[in-house]
């Protein structure tokens, strides 16, 4: 009997740019296919409003006295959403089950067991006449991982779809760079650095720019080694503990009063000394790296991680796989598996206490 089921995935990341939307069909294991992929960029009113709100909410306190705000929004968004939802299947002719709908993350705070993503899950069920599967972050908070990351169990078994013997650590660089290190059976994961935000935010408050093509602008600039082994030192970089990163984490203070290239050049280049450090650290093994997300177009980011690293490293798009849409591939891959509730988070990588699945499921009635 054929188990796959026909899934759309959705994600909204750190940029809050737009929204990436994949249709795949899957069996929750190995049997994979991907059907068809789609952006839906927001208009820059839309995403304005988002990076304003998120600037101003640093605890549930804030948000709660921004409650309306949140709840305007959030509309608007899970609007957004069903829009690009009828779009891709009218355009792919594919009907999907269930949606795998993450949101757009506004906090996330697992040490006091929560994470916030904005984005209503019975609406878009409603709109979209579908079985919505959202929330996917929160049993595994609940149980005491740190609700992220959630897309290795999509890496490792895309290692298998893809019949590689070796070894492979997939580096997922979008707003925050994680990896997932898949090998045989087992695998493991973890967020390992700011990714392109760092980059991003300093672009956009300083340019007209949202973010620095192919690291152009990085790789005219010079870098200061002291400036960079300073900040390297800072407790948040060197936490060994850490299963995930939220991008509050991070800022730009480090570079101020320098050029704009040579703000961007130490950015990258501190970027990069981040993800190679925590990759060094807790893998020895040999492995090939995989390069997914929008951090795989930056050349600059690219040639400082080959300073750093030994390993060969792809891009993931050399297995044609479009490493734009790998995450909103994977949450519509986890929607399949929570339908058949199959584990989505483990002690491997999120640091759950124990394999469990995930995701609250918007059945239509």
């Amino acid at each position: 009997m054929d188990k796959t089921i026909n899934a759309l995935g959705l994600m909204s990341g750190t940029s809050m740019d737009g929204i990436d939307a994949s249709l795949i069909k899957s069996d929750g294991e190995k049997n994979i296919e991907i059907i068809g992929n789609l952006y839906l960029k927001y208009d820059s009113e839309l995403k304005n409003s988002l990076h304003k709100f998120c600037q101003k909410i640093h605890s549930l306190k804030d948000l709660k006295l921004n409650q309306v705000e949140f709840n305007e929004l959030e509309r608007e968004i899970t609007i957004k959403h069903s829009e690009i939802t009828s779009k891709i299947c009218d355009k792919f002719k594919f009907k999907p089950k269930i949606i795998g709908f993450h949101g757009q993350t506004i906090l996330h705070r697992p040490k006091e067991k929560y994470s916030i993503q904005m984005g209503n899950g019975k609406l878009l069920s409603q709109l979209v006449n579908r079985d919505v599967v959202y929330q996917f972050r929160k049993n595994d908070i609940d149980n005491g991982g740190e609700g992220a990351p959630l897309t290795p169990i999509y890496h490792h078994y895309l290692k298998k779809k893809l019949n590689l013997k070796k070894p492979v650590l997939f580096l997922n660089i979008g707003g925050i760079a994680n990896y997932t290190f898949s090998q045989d059976d087992s695998f493991f994961a973890k967020d390992v650095g700011p990714g392109n935000y760092l980059m991003d935010m300093y672009i956009k408050k300083t340019t007209k720019f949202d973010f620095d093509k192919d690291g152009k602008l990085a790789s005219s600039g010079k870098i200061d080694d002291i400036l960079i082994n300073n900040i390297f030192e800072h407790e948040i970089y060197s936490s060994a503990n850490k299963r995930s990163l939220d991008v509050k984490d991070f800022d730009i203070n480090f570079v101020k009063g320098l050029s704009i290239e040579d703000a961007l050049a130490n950015l990258n280049f501190f970027t990069a000394k981040v993800i190679s450090h925590n990759i060094q650290k807790n893998i020895k093994e040999d492995f090939t790296i995989i390069l997914c997300g929008g951090g795989r177009k930056n050349k600059t980011l690219v040639l400082n991680l080959q300073k750093f690293l030994s390993n060969t490293i792809y891009n993931i798009d050399r297995f044609d796989i479009d490493g734009d849409f790998v995450e909103s591939q994977a949450f519509g891959y986890l929607s399949i598996r929570s339908f058949f509730k199959k584990e989505i988070s483990f002690p491997s990588t999120t640091n759950v206490r124990m394999p469990i699945s995930g995701g609250e499921i918007i059945k239509l009635t």
